[in-house]
């Protein structure tokens, strides 16, 4: 599990990808997957995290200079 320091929350990357959905004002609930009870656990840490504007604009600008990966749509799977 990877750890990163967003502000000084020391959330892994995945209590952060819920935290910023949640923190979008249309969101009222995350559903996330997880394939083990620690991926539950971990998933559900994400519900105490408050992230500041500064995070957001931070998370913002790391995701502006990411690369698009594309894969199979849930659609096109059978």
């Amino acid at each position: 599990m990877q750890t990163v320091t967003l502000g000084d929350h020391g959330a892994t990357i995945g209590q952060l990808a819920v935290a910023w959905v949640l923190a979008h004002p249309a969101v009222q609930v995350a559903i996330v997957g997880a394939r083990t009870p620690a991926h539950l656990d971990e998933s559900a840490g994400a519900a105490e995290l408050r992230l500041s504007q500064d995070d957001l604009t931070e998370i913002d600008r790391i995701m502006s200079a990411a690369v698009p990966v594309g894969g199979p749509s849930p659609e096109g799977m059978t």
